[in-house]
């Protein structure tokens, strides 16, 4: 499988793009390193952009396939508290959700084992996946399908 660079960018005005190179396979996790510091020296001479970041990815194999009917506009928003957040709350977003798991009223159960299988991993006591800003979820309080 493919793995790539992806590069993150920013402007003057403080707006960033990302772009996502292909790279050969690397022999060792330290060559990945090497390339990409090179790489960005190479960019910054080309470019007036900002480099914030690159990182690296690596497909892992794991896939499944489409269901029918499947849309990339039908999500489900979950909300909680955040772990050690002091009344904090979060929202975690999933695109494409299964309108099995939807109740006639648009809010989806979290105690489906399914949907609760999916939500645990984020939370401080036995998750180990973290919210964009790197926090973890005390609980989970409600689910509900995206308008």
């Amino acid at each position: 499988m493919a793995e790539y660079l992806s590069c993150v960018f920013i402007d003057s005005k403080g707006r960033h793009t990302n772009r996502r190179y292909e790279v050969e396979t690397q022999t060792l996790k330290a060559d990945y390193g090497t390339l990409a510091t090179a790489f960005a020296a190479e960019i910054e001479a080309i470019t007036d952009l900002g480099l914030v970041s690159v990182t690296l990815l690596r497909p892992l194999g794991v896939s499944f396939a489409v269901t029918a009917g499947a849309n990339v506009d039908v999500g489900a928003t979950f909300n909680g508290l955040v772990y050690d957040g002091e009344g904090k709350q979060a929202s975690l977003k999933m695109p494409g959700f299964k309108d099995a798991l939807v109740d006639d009223d648009a809010s989806i159960d979290l105690d489906d084992a399914d949907v609760a299988a999916f939500l645990d991993r984020f939370l401080q006591a036995a998750g180990d996946f973290l919210l964009s800003d790197g926090e973890q979820m005390a609980s989970w309080t409600r689910g509900t399908l995206d308008r």
